[in-house]
């Protein structure tokens, strides 16, 4: 796929939904590239820094924790939180990467803001994939070799998440309909159901 025919699909998911298997088959498939944890090794290249600190403020970890934790600080007289600072500065890091990336060439980016990121952009098409809990929490269980109450435990905590740093960097909501272009239950169509409705939604559209 040629820079004339940019694409950019940009996935956002609930934990436990097989956002980066679907996102990775979608990619091959169209012959284009993948980011994923690849995007914060980029990141950490083009800025100088270690990818260890992007990792603290992967979306797996709670902004809204990190800006209580400044609200605390600010009141009682510290100085800000070091850690604060670093997340707003890495987040602007990574949104640059994106943007880069994007104006680069075709390729399937998995979370990350990168939906929101990519809002002004009209090559990108914005999916959201979900599931019910209960296959998910299978998923997980079995991926993970744990038992069904821990999964579900992780899959809440990796959701809301998830859902903070989504909701503390845009302006949309986490996982609303309205938030993207296209919503897909992949219990419902099965992984290569999905890869193949986008594919398709790709071709008529795009």
């Amino acid at each position: 796929m040629t820079n004339a025919k940019r694409l950019i699909i940009s996935i956002g998911r609930e934990f436990g939904s097989g956002g980066r298997v679907i996102g990775r088959q979608l990619a091959d498939r169209l012959g284009i590239d993948y980011y994923d944890k690849e995007l914060m090794a980029l990141a950490a290249k083009e800025s100088g820094f270690g990818q260890e600190i992007f990792e603290r403020a992967d979306e797996k970890h709670s902004m809204f924790s990190a800006f209580s934790q400044w609200l605390n600080e600010s009141f009682s007289g510290v100085t800000r939180s070091e850690n604060y600072m670093s997340n707003d500065s890495i987040f602007k890091m990574q949104a640059e990467t994106i943007q880069q990336l994007a104006q680069r060439g075709s390729c399937v980016i998995v979370g990350r803001c990168s939906d929101y990121i990519l809002r002004n952009d009209e090559h990108c098409l914005r999916v959201f994939l979900y599931a019910p809990l209960t296959d998910r929490i299978a998923r997980v269980a079995k991926r993970m070799n744990l038992s069904e109450e821990k999964a579900r435990a992780l899959i809440e905590t990796e959701d809301r998440r998830r859902a903070e740093y989504y909701n503390f960097y845009s302006s949309k909501t986490w996982g609303r309909a309205s938030t993207y272009d296209l919503c897909l239950n992949v219990s419902l169509f099965g992984e290569d159901g999905v890869v193949r409705l986008i594919e398709s939604v790709v071709k008529n559209s795009f």
